[in-house]
């Protein structure tokens, strides 16, 4: 049935049906059809009527309403994509035991909440007696303070230096890290300090094939009071290769 019959000049209900004769065809969307709207809106139905949903402002999301009634525009949450890469190092060859970033300027709590580092690696053979994390260059022994269990073969050992021993500029992640091929992984969180605070914490958790270790660390004399210039993660023993280092800042 065309868009009137009968001899009426009335437009009856209709649609648009390619596969029927003289049902107008299907509406033409690519560029052609017009309607009474605004660049960028969006058109849903309320279950009789066609509506239309003004264009949101930049960064909007469309979600469903509250009533499960209809869409709308809506500010995404707080936190969402709020985890950046300050920093990724990858390295293949064997003369490599320190991996440092230093940023341009120092970091501080007016952008991230906390710092992240994420070490991954194998051992490929070579003896990697103990993994330690550093932060800014320079500070006393005395400067570092950790509490920690680390477990090996099913037997914990538990640490508590207040301070490290003397010399040690460094939190102990672990041990023995990952010998003659297995993979390990390290993450260590850093609260940034608030503004003129010279102090921050740590907490690290580490996996072998064959240990896991958790701990704390309380780190005073920040060389610049409240910002963190170095991270800085280094393995004693031999040198060791294929490793990722990669530095993430978590936005408030």
């Amino acid at each position: 049935m065309g868009f009137s019959g009968g001899g009426s000049n009335v437009l009856k209900n209709h649609k648009h049906d390619a596969t029927v004769v003289q049902d107008g065809g299907s509406l033409d969307a690519d560029n052609v059809t017009s309607a009474d709207l605004t660049q960028g809106d969006v058109i849903f139905s309320d279950g009789t009527h066609l509506q239309r949903l003004a264009i949101g402002t930049p960064a909007q999301q469309i979600q469903v309403n509250a009533g499960a009634t209809a869409p709308e525009w809506a500010t995404s949450a707080a936190g969402v994509n709020n985890r950046v890469i300050l920093d990724s190092q990858i390295f293949t060859n064997d003369t490599t035991n320190t991996i440092t970033f230093t940023p341009g300027t120092p970091i501080d709590d007016s952008v991230y909440q906390k710092i992240q580092v994420v070490f991954t690696g194998d051992g490929l053979g070579n003896t990697i007696t103990r993994a330690k994390f550093n932060l800014d260059a320079g500070l006393l022994n005395t400067d570092y303070f950790e509490n920690s269990i680390e477990v090996y073969n099913g037997s914990a050992s538990y640490v508590n230096k207040n301070p490290q021993d003397p010399g040690d500029v460094y939190v102990r992640l672990t041990d023995v890290l990952a010998n003659g091929g297995e993979t390990w992984i390290a993450t260590v969180d850093v609260q940034l300090p608030s503004s003129g605070q010279d102090r921050t914490s740590i907490y690290y958790q580490v996996a072998t094939h064959d240990r896991v270790a958790n701990g704390s660390g309380y780190v005073i004399n920040l060389n610049t009071p409240g910002a963190i210039e170095r991270f800085q993660i280094s393995m004693d023993g031999n040198l060791a290769k294929d490793m990722q280092f990669t530095v993430y800042g978590i936005k408030h």
